[in-house]
């Protein structure tokens, strides 16, 4: 019934204005500027510029909160059991003014708490640690869109390895095996980009730790794309530090993803541990040494991704080989260093190593990674991290295992296993099962 009555307004209406325009005058309401010639506006703005303003200032980021248990076993020893939580997240600000002008900052805030019930003094047992970084901080702009400038603190895309990268020599922060896929932080530097077609040239001005002009360092580097191919070579050089060259290639074969990395350098920037005869200066017989020679770094490895049709099966994985030239030849000088070490504390006690100068010291590394997710289409996935030091013979297994979620908590269990001799990287204090749970609420992205 409301539809014809609907339908028969509407047809009176129609009509009406129909009769009413056979004798009104339009012209004599309005004059002669009813219809007026509108003239077509020259100001026009390109599609790719409006693209690339953004009205006020995009705001996103990210934050989590989870909690952390586990218990360690190793032998000869009572089980550890720790327990921690850690909130935190990152907040980025992206504004671009103008098609020629952006400017991007990035931090990270995290608070971590941390228990363990062998922490003897009562106020060593609530440690809490809050942290605020800048990640990034930059600016890009460009000259006649032809050379394209980045300035300020940033993430560099340098090397292609993933679990092992020794071509990135410009990054402040490196890979962390057990969590490749992380963010590392970047330095702060000029990047000047040339394209040409497809290939690329940058130059680096890196910034971090100078002090007078001459403390500036150089790093240029050119990508050539060879059909399914892409070539990387680099260098860098600051007056304090070795210098360096590195050659990448990224490429495909079939279905892989394949990847490579050399590094020469003139030298090392770590300082060595040495055997000595032991004397009245030196009674624990050992001393620190510089390395001045020829040193390569190779790396090489592949991934590859599958998922079959009835999204049943969506496997990823990585493999990926490390020689590195920087490495200990004698692993049973150097497990014998680390355990009178653990005793006597004489070379960190006087912090003449850094942590830095005491890892990666095999020659010889090995990481795998395969990943099974939403397994035969449900809401389990697992994933197993391999890493191993062919040198010494010690290395870490760690499996996992992601449990369906009840709306934003998702909780996961797995178990580590780190093996070799006392004193080796992975085994420094023997065998050892630590079995952890975590549970993640309400993390997520805006």
């Amino acid at each position: 019934m409301k539809r014809i009555f609907a339908l028969s307004l509407t047809a009176v209406l129609l009509l009406s204005s129909a009769v009413f325009a056979e004798d009104f005058d339009f012209e004599s309401l309005f004059g002669d500027d009813l219809f007026m010639e509108i003239e077509e506006s020259t100001s026009t703005t390109a599609v790719e510029d409006a693209l690339l303003v953004n009205e006020g200032i995009e705001v996103g980021g990210q934050y989590h909160f989870n909690v952390n248990g586990s218990r360690t076993y190793m032998e000869s020893l009572d089980p550890s059991d720790a327990f921690s939580a850690n909130l935190g997240g990152q907040i980025f600000l992206d504004a671009r003014p103008n098609p020629d002008f952006r400017v991007f900052a990035k931090t990270s805030l995290n608070y971590n708490t941390n228990f363990s019930e062998d922490q003897q003094e009562e106020q060593d047992k609530d440690q809490k640690q809050v942290s605020l970084r800048l990640t990034e901080l930059f600016s890009d702009f460009h000259h006649n869109n032809q050379v394209y400038f980045r300035a300020g603190k940033q993430n560099v895309n340098w090397g292609v390895g993933y679990f092992f990268s020794p071509a990135d020599v410009i990054n402040v922060g490196r890979i962390d095996p057990t969590d490749p896929d992380a963010d590392r932080e970047g330095p702060v530097a000029l990047k000047a980009h040339y394209p040409i077609a497809s290939n690329n040239y940058y130059l680096y001005l890196l910034f971090d730790g100078v002090e007078k002009f001459s403390d500036l360092a150089v790093a240029p580097k050119l990508e050539y794309v060879m059909g399914k191919s892409e070539i990387g070579l680099g260098g860098f050089y600051q007056t304090d530090k070795v210098p360096r060259v590195m050659a990448t290639i990224s490429s495909t074969v079939g279905s892989f993803s394949v990847f490579g990395e050399g590094v020469v350098s003139f030298g090392s920037d770590k300082s060595f541990v040495e055997e000595t005869v032991p004397s009245q200066e030196n009674p624990f017989g050992y001393k620190l040494v510089e390395r001045d020679d020829t040193i390569f770094q190779v790396t090489v490895g592949g991934r590859r991704s599958y998922t079959d049709p009835d999204g049943r099966f969506n496997f990823s994985g990585a493999l990926q080989y490390f020689y590195n030239g920087e490495g200990y030849t004698d692993q049973e000088m150097l497990k014998d260093f680390r355990l009178n070490e653990m005793a006597l504390g004489y070379f960190f006690g006087q912090k003449q190593l850094s942590l830095s100068d005491f890892s990666f010291t095999g020659r010889h590394y090995v990481g795998a990674m395969v990943g099974w997710s939403d397994m035969f289409n449900s809401k389990l996935s697992t994933s197993a991290l391999w890493l191993a030091n062919l040198s010494d013979g010690s290395g870490q297994l760690t499996a996992s295992l992601s449990l369906p979620a009840l709306s934003s908590i998702k909780p996961s269990v797995g178990v580590t296993r780190s093996y070799g001799e006392e004193g080796t990287e992975f085994g420094l204090l023997g065998p050892t099962t630590t079995v952890f749970a975590k549970v993640t609420i309400g993390s997520g992205s805006f």
